[in-house]
């Protein structure tokens, strides 16, 4: 073979995989390049050539890996949480929170149904905050609210149930929660941690919806959107203009009647939420969820 050749051959055999991570990692500006390389690799045989150059090539492959995985995979608005910021165990939890007093809902009423969203991925973060914590725990009084509403609802339909989304929350994480969405939309629906926390973390607060059949009724909007069609004040506006089906907001009725009737207060951004207590009694009074 001329010598020539055999050195053409082996440089293309290094640079065509160069232009390759090029025209991956800027497809715009390296178009001219990106022919380029199609055009070699349709001239240029490489398959059988072996050079002492295989390690520079592999650690090309190992780019062109890299790259392809980074470009598959879309960046998340908010990133995962690294296994160390979950470390409490759902026993831990029950310890901790019979610690305070507070008690575990569906010993109170075991028809109440108990779906912590923040002990998955079902949750407008995308992560697991909880673990394997699946109780819902509240302060003595604010169950015992719980159970009325659920007595309330019942009575207007029997086969309605209450599904609990979310209950008392410690504070490490609202902190976990409130820095996670530090730079995105969600930073005005998300508590500050600071003096205290907000309902939930005093075992004040809880996200619920009816529960029929084993579905959850349309309400117009999931849980954890958080958007216009979430608010409670604009309602009779929504479905003036039809983004509000009747359905979705007679179920609405239904359910903030029980649980008002109960003794909850609303929250006007989120449907799902109920609370009980001023913010500055609960600061003054209640001893937040602090671990």
């Amino acid at each position: 073979m001329h010598i020539n050749h055999f050195i053409i051959m082996n440089i293309s055999r290094i640079t065509l995989p160069l232009l390759l991570c090029c025209s991956i990692l800027s497809a715009t500006s390296c178009n001219g390049e990106q022919k380029e390389a199609n055009s070699a690799s349709a001239t240029i045989d490489t398959t059988n050539i072996t050079t002492n150059n295989d390690s520079i090539v592999t650690k090309i492959d190992t780019m062109q890996t890299t790259i392809d995985s980074t470009k598959n995979s879309p960046i998340d608005t908010i990133t995962k949480v690294q296994p160390e910021e979950k470390a409490i165990t759902a026993s831990e939890y029950d310890q901790k929170f019979k610690e305070m007093g507070f008690v575990d809902v569906q010993t109170l009423d075991p028809t109440i149904q108990v779906d912590l969203k923040y002990s998955s991925t079902d949750n407008f973060m995308g992560i697991n905050m909880y673990g394997d914590l699946h109780k819902a725990y509240l302060r003595p009084e604010i169950a015992k609210m719980v159970v009325k509403a659920q007595k309330y609802l019942k009575e207007v339909n029997p086969e309605y149930t209450l599904v609990i989304y979310d209950a008392a929350r410690p504070l490490s994480a609202q902190r976990m929660m409130y820095n996670k969405v530090q730079g995105t939309p969600f930073t005005d629906y998300v508590a500050k941690p600071v003096n205290g926390g907000g309902y939930h973390n005093y075992g004040c607060a809880v996200d619920v919806t009816i529960m029929h059949n084993g579905k959850p009724l349309d309400m117009g909007a999931g849980f954890d959107e958080f958007t216009d069609m979430s608010h409670i004040n604009n309602e009779k506006s929504n479905l003036k203009k039809g983004k509000l089906s009747q359905e979705a907001y007679d179920n609405r009725q239904i359910l903030r009647n029980a649980m008002k009737k109960a003794g909850f207060d609303t929250y006007r951004f989120e449907w799902w939420h109920f609370q009980h207590y001023t913010k500055k009694y609960i600061r003054s009074h209640l001893k937040s969820i602090d671990f």
